[in-house]
């Protein structure tokens, strides 16, 4: 498996694959609820911007993406300046339980820690219990409730990437 950087000719297949793999959830939100979502979902050039996209590919098609944002351009209402975050992570359906979702969280880990980031947030909903699975199993916290989405509850994860000195060392001997 290959977690490769996405070029603007993967956009589109992003933003379907995004579509694809939230589309179970579009039953359990009002319809103008997901056609909110969809628009999200599909504005993969302008998350750009802010973000790189990572890729896995399977076959002929992405089986697979996430965006990692750097410190201080994550949305700011949710993460502090210093925190880069993990956006819009996919999953082609037919492609799930083959470790890709742990793939390309753990390769927006591994830019956060060579960024020199203290901290790696994402926020989720209460409608993505696998999601939390996984970003729990690598060992995100939560870190408190944020705004309501669509209706739905959101909250804020918190990996920490560097141990903070201890308040009681002084730092020698």
């Amino acid at each position: 498996m290959i977690v490769e950087a996405a070029t603007p000719s993967d956009f589109p297949a992003i933003a379907e694959l995004n579509v694809e793999a939230y589309r179970q959830f579009a039953a359990q939100v009002s319809p103008a609820a997901w056609q909110a979502m969809q628009r999200n979902l599909r504005a993969v050039e302008i998350v750009a911007e802010r973000a790189q996209f990572l890729v896995v590919r399977g076959d002929a098609q992405l089986a697979g993406s996430v965006a990692y944002c750097p410190a201080g351009l994550s949305d700011a209402t949710i993460f502090p300046a210093d925190w880069p975050s993990v956006l819009l992570l996919a999953v082609a359906p037919r492609w799930r339980g083959h470790g890709i979702a742990q793939e390309l969280v753990q390769a927006c880990i591994h830019r956060a820690r060579h960024d020199g980031a203290p901290v790696l947030g994402l926020f989720t909903s209460e409608l993505m219990t696998s999601a939390r699975r996984i970003y729990e199993a690598l060992g995100f916290q939560q870190d408190g409730e944020i705004p309501r989405r669509h209706g739905l509850r959101y909250w804020r994860y918190r990996l920490p990437l560097v141990a903070r000195p201890a308040a009681n060392d002084a730092g020698g001997t």
